[in-house]
């Protein structure tokens, strides 16, 4: 048992509670207090705002620097054709809209970038990735999204109160200015397709309705069109190198999509989970990247991102998947036998219908490859978020075996899970490890696994017995026994800190963001001003 865990008393006690009153949240709407401000109740408001904002830049420094070149490009472009135009005699809300505007040309083209997954993949792999956050591609494309909203708004009503100017001067009929000129209705066009673009990616639609959002989003192509028309003169300058550069992303995805993937095996494991093993040839990958899988029978367009299981040692290649939604549900009813435990051999790429069982792209780098680059590791999966250190693991322990290049001298895993059922599905990878392990007297890893099932309190004493009288406990098979309830990691935090003075700790985590949010708020309050007063852990999570 790890010296932070807690155990299950009572039923009541199914939302823990760590020694500084922090409840630890896993599944659900649950509350709780900033993690942050658990450390500094005492202090001022000013010491805590300042004392925070320290914290965010030094655990995010890059990320601090690319939005600073980011917000100094955009105002600089803003400022500079804004005064352009202001000495070439345009009146206030011309110079405003023109600085918009430039600012928009900016944006508009650079959105393309932080999409464009298989470059991204490649700078990784470079020297780059230790100054710039590559794993937060999405949230910058979010971020570049919002900036184009914020500027198209300044943008738009800056002419229209240019154009009841140019009414009350008697210079043109504000009307007419604004809905039959080819500036006017473009520019009232594209905000159409932003509300569109922008209401159907609402992640809470996103998730529910992905289709929706999928073919909306593709309304970028009219976007771009109506763009190009809107501002012909000086768009294509900013526009032409992203552009270039995501039509061949896209011609080198759609290339790899029809390359053949045979289905060698499907298994049913407990708690909707699906195994799916397939091969493709020249199919190269790190342990951590994740895929793109598209079934034909489902849907020709729909793609969705899964975490490699496997390791890259491995005769195959496999995706575990918990069929959740439509698609993923509609997956399992297509290809996997009906009967849980059951596997199914199918050795064929094609279908009865004569399109192709999967379509697979990839692969692409992820938070995940990185678990290689430190001494320390934890790796902390809730519930099917445990798969991308499935490849890991296998990976770390295939390495030391063979006497192959690793870094990681110690390797702290937590699997965090509310029904038992779902330990199933690894734990013939856990077991193997264990008695690889043992017989190599190697210790390098660590295995905490957490239930969070609501047991009766005399069930839950029933385990404890069972556990202190078996070698192996009774819920998973494995010599890690079990521990019930949820992790008590302000403890645990406190315990790697002193056990690792001076090192630094790559945190991996992947599953729900409440959970996320918990755990960077904790690397960064955990984490010492000085290296000789304990570890510092660093937070990795993964974003697809």
């Amino acid at each position: 048992m790890y010296p932070g865990d807690i155990e299950v008393q009572k039923v009541e006690e199914d939302v823990k509670k760590s020694k500084s009153s922090l409840a630890v949240p896993l599944l659900g709407e649950v509350k709780y207090e900033d993690v942050e401000d658990q450390f500094s109740k005492k202090k001022s408001w000013t010491k805590k705002k300042l004392d925070k904002a320290y914290r965010y830049l030094r655990e995010h420094r890059s990320k601090v620097v690319i939005g600073l070149i980011y917000a100094f490009i955009n105002v600089g472009l803003f400022i500079f054709w804004a005064v352009f135009n202001g000495v070439a005699g345009a009146n206030m809300f011309v110079v405003i809209a023109k600085g918009f505007g430039m600012m928009l040309n900016f944006n508009c083209a650079l959105i393309l970038l932080p999409v464009c997954r298989n470059i991204i993949t490649a700078l990784r792999a470079t020297a780059l990735n230790r100054w710039v956050p590559f794993d937060s591609n999405i949230m910058f494309h979010r971020r570049i999204a919002w900036v184009i909203c914020y500027s198209a708004f300044g943008h738009g009503i800056a002419h229209y109160f240019n154009y009841n100017l140019a009414g009350l001067t008697g210079q043109g009929n504000p009307y007419l200015l604004a809905w039959f000129t080819l500036a006017g209705v473009t520019g009232n066009l594209i905000v159409f397709v932003m509300v569109i673009m922008y209401t159907t990616a609402i992640d809470s639609i996103r998730r529910r309705y992905f289709n929706l959002f999928y073919f909306t989003h593709h309304l970028f192509i009219a976007f771009f069109i109506l763009v190009f028309i809107h501002a012909y003169k000086r768009f294509w300058i900013f526009f032409t190198i992203p552009a270039v550069t995501y039509i061949v992303e896209r011609l080198v995805r759609e290339y790899r999509a029809k390359q053949r993937t045979t289905v060698n095996e499907v298994i049913n494991h407990p708690s909707d989970v699906v195994e799916l093993r397939f091969y493709k040839k020249k199919f190269k990958y790190k342990s951590g990247q994740y895929l793109f899988l598209n079934c034909p029978y489902l849907s020709y367009y729909e793609w969705h991102p899964f975490t490699i299981s496997s390791a890259p040692h491995e005769e195959f290649i496999s995706c575990h998947i918990r069929c959740v939604g439509k698609w993923t549900k509609g997956l399992r009813d297509f290809i996997a036998p009906d009967n849980i435990g059951e596997s199914a051999e199918i050795n064929e790429y094609k279908g009865s219908d004569g399109k192709p069982l999967l379509r697979m792209d990839g692969p692409f780098g992820a938070a995940s490859e990185d678990i290689f680059d430190y001494k320390v590791v934890m790796l902390i999966g809730a519930g099917i978020g445990v798969t991308p250190f499935a490849s890991a693991l296998k990976e770390l322990y295939y390495r030391k075996k063979n006497d192959a290049h690793c870094k990681v001298e110690k390797a702290y895993f937590f699997w965090i899970c509310r029904d038992y059922a779902a330990f199933e599905w690894f734990q013939e990878v856990i077991r193997t490890l264990e008695i690889e392990m043992k017989e190599q007297g190697d210790d390098f890893l660590s295995i905490n696994i957490y239930l969070t099932q609501r047991f009766k309190p005399e069930r839950i004493d029933e385990l404890k017995l069972e556990q202190e009288e078996s070698e192996f406990d009774p819920l998973t098979n494995l010599e890690s026994k079990t521990n019930f309830g949820r992790p008590d990691f302000d403890v645990i935090f406190d315990d790697l800190r002193e056990a690792h003075i001076g090192t630094k700790i790559g945190l991996f985590f992947c599953g729900p963001r409440i959970l996320a949010k918990m755990l960077r708020g904790f690397c960064m309050t955990k984490s010492p001003k000085s290296k000789k007063s304990g570890a510092k852990f660093i937070f990795h999570k993964e974003n697809f």
